[in-house]
């Protein structure tokens, strides 16, 4: 598997044939951080189930403003990111050219008509977990709750920066980025986690698999990006 290292968009790596567009090499990996990083606290009260502002507590609203704020000093948010060629998408599922299949009408239908994918990992590190569960150990509980939902604020929009910088690469040669699908969303396979995030060897040391293949750090999501020519490009 490539080897990974560097800060941006350096990359190294064995490319699997030439570039298919300008900024992309296909096979070889990339380190990618967002280029700023903040949490809204009132995203993390949506995610907490509040539906109006008016409705939270000042109290509650202390605590997610000062939980929001402790993101972007506890997290560390950072993705790997791989550019590969389909070589086959359909019904049934897709398969890379690298020889990896994925199964399912939903990752079918996803890189039908893509040449290329992009393959990603993504995680915060674990220092807001650690910091989450001391507070829940001191019986914080909603302040352990609210550090918790914003950190998933932050990795939603982490995945969101990603794509739209992977957009406005593709833009620039003629060609788009579909939306994001991952293993266990739609009919993909939970159980594909393991192929997805082996297309990074050990994932450069940010995530592993736990044996029930769950994602550690927790704050850690994969996913497939599909690549095709933009019409008229």
């Amino acid at each position: 598997m490539p080897q990974v290292t560097g800060i941006g968009r350096d990359t190294v790596g064995d490319a699997e044939g030439g570039p298919a567009l300008a900024s992309w090499t296909p096979g070889v990996v990339e380190r990618w951080r967002p280029a700023a990083f903040a949490v809204d606290p009132w995203t993390v009260l949506r995610l907490a189930r509040y539906r109006r502002r008016e409705a939270v507590p000042a109290a509650v609203w202390e605590v997610a403003r000062a939980m929001a704020a402790r993101v972007p000093e506890l997290g560390e948010p950072l993705a790997l990111l791989r550019p590969l060629r389909v070589a086959a998408a359909g019904p049934e599922g897709a398969r890379l050219a690298d020889g990896t299949v994925f199964s399912g009408r939903g990752v079918g239908r996803l890189l039908e008509g893509c040449p290329l994918a992009a393959a990603f990992v993504l995680t915060l590190g674990p220092r807001l977990e650690a910091e989450t569960a001391a507070l829940a150990e001191r019986r914080e509980l909603l302040e352990a709750f609210l550090l918790d939902t914003a950190g998933w604020a932050a990795i939603e929009s982490a995945v969101r920066a990603l794509r739209l910088d992977l957009a406005g690469r593709a833009r620039a040669d003629g060609w788009r980025v579909t939306h994001r699908l991952a293993p266990g969303y739609q009919d993909w396979p939970l159980a594909e986690q393991r192929g997805l995030v082996g297309l990074f060897g050990d994932a450069g040391g940010l995530v592993r698999l736990s044996e029930h293949g769950v994602l550690v750090p927790f704050k850690s999501v994969t996913g497939l990006f599909g690549l095709r020519p933009a019409r008229g490009g």
